[in-house]
C-alpha cells in the first residue's frame, strides 16, 4: 500500500491524465472526474508514525457500514497490512458481503466540495492498530449519507460514464 499523510491532498490512482474515480454499484460502474476536492484519511504504512488513541465506541461500527456503501478503484491485487506481523497482514472483510478489506477505497463526503479518501483497510487500522482519524474524518463518518453515490446526487457529475453490465438491478 501507498503512504499519504492524512487530510492532504489525495494522490493514490491521481494522475493529470487520468484523475478519475470509479463508483461500483449493483447494476455496474460510474467512472467520472470529481468536481470536489478528495484528502487522504487512513492510508498507513509501517516505516510512518500514526496518530493513535481511542475514537467513540460508536466509531468502529459505522465506519464498517461506510466500507460497506458503493466502493471506489477497485484493484485487482490485495494489500496486506504492513502494521501487522508478516504472513498475517491479509485481513478478512468481518462481514459476508465481500471477501476481503484490501482491494478498494471509500469516500466519505466532508462538506462542501470535500471529500475524504480511505482504503477499506482503514477498519483494520482504527481496531487493530489503535489508528485515530482525524476529528473531521470521525465526524463525517458519524454524518454519513450512504446515497452519496445514488444519481441524482452533488457529488455525481452528469457527465459521469455508466458502464451498466446488470440491468435489472437499476
Amino acid at each position: 500500500m501507498a503512504y499519504f499523510a492524512d487530510l492532504t491532498p489525495y494522490a493514490y490512482f491521481h494522475s493529470d491524465e487520468d484523475d478519475e474515480d470509479v463508483v461500483w454499484r449493483e447494476w455496474g460502474e460510474l467512472s467520472y472526474r470529481p468536481r470536489y476536492e478528495r484528502r487522504n484519511v487512513g492510508w498507513l504504512d509501517a516505516s510512518h508514525p500514526f496518530d493513535r488513541g481511542p475514537v467513540p465506541a460508536w466509531f468502529a461500527g459505522a465506519l464498517l457500514d461506510v466500507i460497506d456503501g458503493p466502493p471506489v478503484n477497485e484493484t485487482r491485487g490485495l494489500h496486506d497490512c504492513e502494521l501487522c506481523p508478516p504472513g498475517t497482514g491479509r485481513i478478512a472483510h468481518p462481514r459476508p458481503r465481500r471477501n476481503w478489506l484490501a482491494y478498494y477505497e471509500i469516500r466519505v463526503p466532508a462538506g462542501p466540495g470535500v471529500m475524504f479518501a480511505a482504503p477499506a483497510l482503514i477498519w483494520h487500522y482504527v481496531t487493530a492498530h489503535d489508528y485515530r482519524p482525524p476529528a473531521l474524518f470521525v465526524e463525517a463518518v458519524q454524518r454519513y449519507d450512504a446515497g452519496w453515490a445514488t444519481e441524482p446526487s452533488p457529488w455525481i457529475p452528469p457527465d459521469a460514464e455508466r458502464d451498466i453490465w446488470n440491468r435489472t438491478a437499476r
